[in-house]
């Protein structure tokens, strides 16, 4: 597949979306791209998202028109101090989640924006994020026994596989590369009730297919799918929802069954995430920020290991409050002193955005 930054015409030093050298980018490459009624490709960023799970090799395109579209870097709330600051918009979405700015706040934008995030002098970052926390709110809550233990084979998406018989006990990330990656995707459908049309797009798979999938995964999750019934029995008998810790979503006629059957993961999820910054204030962890299920906190450089191990503490000890006594294991990535936070998602585009800073300083020195 070739470069898709080839979309993009530079006049007078702006970048210009040309859809004729995308439609023909999608020809050349063989893709296959949803179209409006007239013929023109579908270029909504939605559209991209989902496409990318079949087209892995836009994902770079994708966030080149995001950054191009949405972004200004002036809008980040950054202070004399460097120091990224903006409203986290607590209880801003109806599961009771943070809603901070896309524009302002330094994990709201493309993700190779974070790149810039690096520690003050002295100081060291530890980045803390839970495992699968979603899936393993939806095993916990529902009580499915099948699906914990697909969440706690070591990695949740082959995990699911070889329950579906879609892959063999010995599987691993290397030798079943295509159906972990495909299983990413099957992995929505537990959560959100992912539909056939939607898995077969995304995954680039037949619609009989992903019926197939689907079926496997309702039946060998039977549990999860008996609560997700009830849950939406519910709110469709109380007209509200609530979670154990009292935040409540009304459910009025014609609220989206996929946002109701979504809700209890998302506000534990939440409720996880209060918990966890109560008591991370309690016990003297300093927390920079917090970003949807992850935290960042901020230590003295000689104590980053032990400031990770007490982060890692309050986020399981957080998990089991709300979570009847289940801990939720965590992942780290440390910034120390010259490095910068990494995520794997924006490498290629801070990769060419750096290379192409370097030529145009080389040019104007």
């Amino acid at each position: 597949m070739d470069q898709p930054f080839g979309c993009y015409e530079i006049v007078d030093g702006v970048a210009h979306w040309r859809k004729e050298w995308f439609a023909a980018y999608v020809r050349r490459n063989g893709m296959s791209w949803p179209a409006h009624e007239d013929g023109a490709l579908d270029e909504r960023d939605a559209t991209f998202r989902e496409m990318e799970g079949k087209y892995p090799a836009i994902g770079p395109l994708r966030e080149l028109r995001y950054s191009i579209s949405k972004l200004r870097l002036n809008d980040l709330a950054v202070g004399s101090d460097g120091r990224n600051r903006a409203l986290l918009g607590p209880f801003g979405s109806k599961t009771g989640r943070n809603q901070p700015s896309n524009a302002k706040y330094v994990f709201g934008p493309a993700k190779w924006i974070r790149f810039l995030i690096t520690p003050p002098p002295g100081l060291a970052l530890v980045h803390r994020d839970f495992c699968q926390q979603e899936v393993r709110i939806a095993a916990i809550v529902s009580g499915d026994a099948a699906l914990l233990a697909a969440c706690e084979s070591g990695d949740i998406y082959l995990g699911i596989a070889q329950q579906l018989g879609f892959a063999p006990a010995d599987a691993t990330p290397s030798t079943h590369k295509a159906v972990r990656a495909m299983f990413k995707t099957v992995v929505l459908g537990i959560q959100y009730g992912l539909g056939a049309r939607s898995l077969a797009v995304r995954t680039g798979i037949s619609l009989s297919e992903a019926y197939e999938i689907l079926a496997r995964l309702r039946a060998r999750f039977r549990v999860f799918e008996a609560y997700a019934a009830r849950v939406l029995d519910r709110a469709g008998l109380h007209l509200e929802i609530g979670t154990p810790l009292g935040w409540y979503m009304k459910c009025p006629s014609g609220t989206n069954p996929r946002t109701i059957r979504n809700f209890p993961i998302q506000a534990a999820g939440a409720e996880i995430m209060r918990v966890t910054s109560i008591l991370a204030e309690r016990r003297g962890i300093n927390i920079v920020a917090p970003v949807h299920d992850a935290f960042m906190a901020e230590a003295p450089a000689d104590q980053v290991e032990d400031v990770s191990a007490a982060l890692d503490r309050v986020m399981r000890d957080a998990s089991a409050v709300v979570l009847r006594g289940y801990e939720l294991p965590t992942d780290k990535q440390l910034i120390r002193a010259g490095q910068r936070y990494f995520d794997d998602r924006g490498v290629e585009m801070w990769e060419t955005v750096t290379r192409l800073l370097a030529k145009l300083e080389a040019r104007t020195a």
